[in-house]
């Protein structure tokens, strides 16, 4: 049975926590509300701490609510629907044209989402004393190091420099705060990850399932070092997940989505969702289903929100099995034609409550390891032992191996694997992430608006998209923080 990790979303000491903790909230911080159990009666023992750091997994619904929004989009691999116009949906059309403004909605919600996690985490870490099993407390230490550098990890690379709060905090405090340099956020997340995979177990109890563990600090370690091109640490970390992880490829691509295969040896962390009306369902089938097609594809029709390019349907085409699972460009109406909207399958399941579907969304699998590996492999011992790992992602996708022959560059290794990578995680919101970190943004983006029919149709040239430059690479600080903090700076060109 899958660990219900999420069950106490709706507990009242939740938003308790959030009021008493919240980043960038007004001056009603100061105000305990009479209607709930304060924080600092609240953590009297290890049962208590417990439910707090649940409460931080629950936060992480919050954040993918909104992330696909500012990754996804904002990559080649999907878009805004065909029929969107800024009068129908301003957020996602201008953030898929890098035309938005510091009063974004979904942009401004995801950064207040992850400082949410981060203030449950703060909470958490500061009231450790409360569990006198020392097991016990080096694990609740471990998740909330882990779900906090996890947010910050997201927020530095979609951002930039951040304010860093490590500690529980009252709304006069976070007014005289000042954004970090990029170089000392990384450094407090590399610290967090670097606590966290010293303090966590390698495992847990079946119906624990669910819960962060060493190999998943590891691995997202590397990714923070390999964003920082430190590739002998990056190669530290994946090579004693590889050697000594209880990890491998799973032989069936499609079989790392089914709901009946969920934390597979694949999925090394996961955020966990389950339908059946518990509150704990996932909406992404329905945002992602086309509109207009009923109970079809999905039960209660689809959005739209996050369509499928011909780009990357057609990237699919020379690689493997991994398309069907992942993607369709059609589907069947209810007199049996066809109907050519393209649309993401990835997240679709049997449910029958809008909303409300039972499939997980994978922050980290095995296969990142094993192509991050290749890519750090390149760089430290070159082009054959790059390849040895890059074809084991391949092979289990049905796709002709490399040879070494086939490169002749170190530059087009770099991007066989940026295509590879771009396949295996399609809507997985690694894609935008990828191109920023190897600098190939601006470049693929702007070869994206150039190509992709939905920008240069000659009927509608006002979802058009113009060039972007570097400075869009980063989303602007939300106009929220800007007015209740005089401190902070907006990025440049918003």
């Amino acid at each position: 049975m899958k660990f219900n990790i999420h069950h106490l979303k709706n507990y009242l000491f939740l938003p308790l926590i959030l009021l008493l903790s919240c980043v960038a909230c007004d001056d009603e911080l100061d105000v305990e509300p009479e209607s709930f159990i304060s924080s600092d009666s609240f953590y009297n023992n290890e049962e208590e701490v417990n439910l707090a750091v649940i409460a931080i997994y629950n936060s992480l619904y919050e954040m993918l609510d909104y992330e696909w929004n500012v990754t996804e989009i904002r990559s080649d691999n999907t878009f805004f629907r065909p029929d969107g116009t800024p009068d129908s949906d301003i957020n996602r059309f201008t953030l898929d044209r890098f035309t938005l403004t510091s009063t974004n909605q979904l942009s401004s919600n995801y950064y207040r989402a992850c400082y949410s996690t981060i203030a449950l985490a703060n909470d958490v870490l500061e009231n450790l004393d409360a569990v006198d099993d020392e097991d016990k407390r080096n694990q609740f230490e471990g998740e909330a190091r882990f779900l906090r550098a996890h947010a910050y990890f997201n927020l530095v690379r979609l951002y930039g420099p951040l304010i860093i709060v490590n500690r529980s905090i009252t709304g006069e405090e976070a007014l005289q705060l000042d954004r970090s340099p990029e170089n000392e956020v990384y450094d407090f997340i590399i610290n967090d990850f670097q606590i966290a995979k010293t303090s966590l177990p390698e495992s847990y109890e079946s119906a624990q399932e669910g819960r962060a563990t060493k190999w998943a600090a590891q691995g997202l370690l590397a990714k923070v070092y390999l964003t920082l091109q430190d590739y002998d640490s990056a190669q530290t970390e994946l090579e004693e997940i590889i050697q000594e992880g209880p990890f491998n490829l799973i032989a069936s691509y499609a079989s790392i989505f089914d709901i009946e295969n969920e934390y597979s040896n694949e999925i090394i962390f996961a955020v966990r969702y389950q339908s059946g009306g518990l509150g704990i369902g996932a909406p992404f089938a329905n945002y992602f289903a086309p509109l207009q097609t009923g109970d079809l594809i999905v039960k209660g029709n689809g959005r739209s929100y996050n369509v499928p390019t011909n780009s990357i349907s057609d990237a699919y085409f020379t690689n493997g099995e991994r398309k069907e699972p992942s993607m369709a460009d059609f589907w069947i109406n209810a007199n049996g034609e066809e109907e050519y909207d393209k649309y993401i399958k990835k997240y679709n399941s049997e449910f029958n409550i809008y909303n409300d579907a039972g499939n997980d969304w994978p922050i980290l699998r095995y296969a990142d390891v094993v192509l991050m590996m290749s890519e750090v492999a390149l760089e430290t011992q070159g082009i054959p032992q790059s390849i040895t790992y890059f074809n084991q992602v391949r092979e289990r996708a049905g796709v002709e191996p490399y040879d070494a022959a086939d490169i002749n560059t170190n530059f087009e290794m770099k991007l066989a694997i940026e295509e590879e990578r771009r396949v295996e995680f399609a809507f997985e919101n690694q894609r935008w992430f990828d191109l920023a970190r190897t600098d190939r943004a601006v470049t693929v983006i702007n070869q994206h608006f150039a190509s992709e029919f939905i920008y240069n149709d000659p009927e509608s040239p006002e979802k058009g998209a113009e060039p972007i430059q570097e400075w869009q690479l980063l989303l602007p600080i939300p106009q929220y923080e800007l007015d209740l903090n005089p401190n902070i700076a907006q990025n440049i060109g918003y």
